[in-house]
């Protein structure tokens, strides 16, 4: 197997874990502020690994709203 931390496995289950809006977009949580945001993910794990996932991915996809052209711009040297 390509990845060996998987043993003999011949599958395995990849789960994801979602952070939330982190500080500076939008949807971020003032309120809750980061603990809130780390308590949350955290819990996600804890049920994906008690669910007996072999790993578990992370992404974000709370950064609203997404930028769909970067923005040119000419840095100075």
């Amino acid at each position: 197997m390509v990845f060996e931390f998987f043993g003999a496995k011949k599958k395995a289950v990849i789960a994801m874990a979602h952070i939330g809006a982190l500080p500076g977009s939008p949807q971020y949580d003032k309120d809750g502020g980061l603990d809130k945001l780390i308590a949350d993910v955290l819990a996600d794990i804890e049920k994906l690994q008690a669910g007996g996932v072999d790993a578990i991915m992370f992404g974000n996809e709370n950064d609203r709203p997404y930028v769909k052209k970067a923005p040119s711009r000419v840095f100075p040297q």
